[in-house]
């Protein structure tokens, strides 16, 4: 029987970030002709990705309590049909239990960041978050790095693996990253012919450093006499919170709140604006961590303000604009000199080497090295069956 490649989420994109490489991979994979199956929650955000990607053989399991999960991915296992598994979290719901049934099967376990490195979580959950993260590292064959620290960690732990580490940092999807002209000219119109500088985030007070940063720098510009505004994209459950925040700092007239804008939209909002801004301090998490939104920024071809900090200065080399971390009259500076460079000054980097088509090949090429690939056939799909 011809074996597949099995991916395994616990949870969806808009919950999970890094359950996107589950996705965007997968069906890169699947379009190659590689034998690929996904394993994910029944849940609707899954089932409408999958819906129209019969090259990807889909399997749901009904999300319940942690040992129903993990009940449902060892049946999974126990198939005994795969050529590895590639585990996408980090959580008791991650762990993948392979049993006497299926002894051989690699496990390939994936990470995008470590959440233990979350300054605002309390000890408990730190302390918990590290030993599972540590128990991941022991049990799996190979490994999926999004940066250069995580991968430095995981070999620093198991010295002896050698080529069964890969470097993969997120990516973005070359079919969402499309500009729409008229949408572009609405939002050019809305400005009034002032100079937008645009900041990407959620409105969550996890980030609220950032947005606090983004505040003081609109308080900056107003006090210099600069006509520019700063629109933020960007929902959450803390939105309220940061405009009643801005209307306190006196900076209304400045900050523009763009609300929640659809990933297939990000890519006009971008092209609108003049300069896009990332604060983005060496913070342990921010250190370990590789951003979506900096391949987003990467890929607008606009100047970049930023920090110089792990995978985002690793991606944006002397391309970006940096200054100090925490200095806002820096920050001022620099978004000041991106609005007198030429309004299609950017990093220049090739769409595709950004997106996951590319991140996919990458992969293939490494399991193909490990042994891990499977053959390529013609996908046997299940449509859409579910596993209960």
């Amino acid at each position: 029987m011809s074996k597949r490649l099995l991916f395994t989420g616990v949870s969806t994109m808009r919950d999970h970030a890094g359950q996107h490489k589950l996705y965007f991979i997968a069906d890169a994979l699947g379009r190659r002709g590689v034998p690929v199956s996904v394993l994910v929650p029944d849940r609707d955000e899954n089932r409408a990705f999958l819906a129209d990607k019969p090259h990807v053989d889909s399997h749901f399991y009904m999300p319940g309590n942690v040992a129903s999960d993990l009940r449902s991915k060892a049946r999974m296992l126990a198939r005994n049909e795969w050529s590895a598994v590639w585990v996408v979290g980090v959580g008791l719901r991650s762990l993948t239990l392979r049993g006497w049934w299926a002894p051989g099967v690699p496990i390939v376990k994936d990470f995008d960041e470590f959440p233990s490195m979350i300054e605002s979580f309390g000890p408990m959950r730190r302390a918990y978050l590290r030993w599972i993260e540590r128990r991941m590292i022991r049990q799996a064959e190979g490994f999926t790095c999004a940066s250069a620290f995580l991968e430095a960690t995981v070999r620093r732990h198991r010295p002896r693996l050698r080529q069964r580490v890969l470097r993969l940092p997120v990516a973005i999807s070359a079919d969402e990253h499309q500009v729409r002209p008229e949408l572009v000219a609405r939002l050019q119109t809305a400005a009034g012919g002032r100079s937008v500088l645009v900041y990407v985030g959620s409105l969550n007070r996890f980030y609220e450093d950032q947005i606090d940063e983004i505040l003081r720098l609109a308080s900056v510009l107003r006090r210099r006499g600069s006509h520019a505004i700063i629109r933020i994209l960007g929902g959450g459950p803390d939105a309220d919170y940061f405009k009643t925040k801005s209307v306190q700092a006196d900076v209304a007239s400045v900050v523009e709140w763009a609300g929640h804008v659809d990933r297939a939209d990000l890519a006009s909002h971008m092209d609108a604006a003049h300069v896009l801004i990332f604060p983005f301090p060496a913070t342990p998490f921010n250190v370990s961590r590789c951003p979506t939104k900096a391949f987003h920024y990467a890929a607008a071809n606009r100047p970049v303000v930023t920090n110089r900090t792990g995978e985002v200065a690793a991606l944006f080399g002397e391309a970006a604009l940096y200054y100090p971390e925490h200095d806002v009259e820096a920050l001022a500076d620099r978004c000041e000199e991106a609005l007198r460079r030429s309004a299609r000054t950017g990093p220049g980097r090739a769409l595709h080497e950004l997106t996951w088509d590319a991140r996919a090949e990458t992969l293939r090429a490494w399991l193909d090295v490990q042994g891990w690939l499977p053959l390529r056939a013609a996908p046997r799909v299940t449509a859409m069956a579910g596993t209960r």
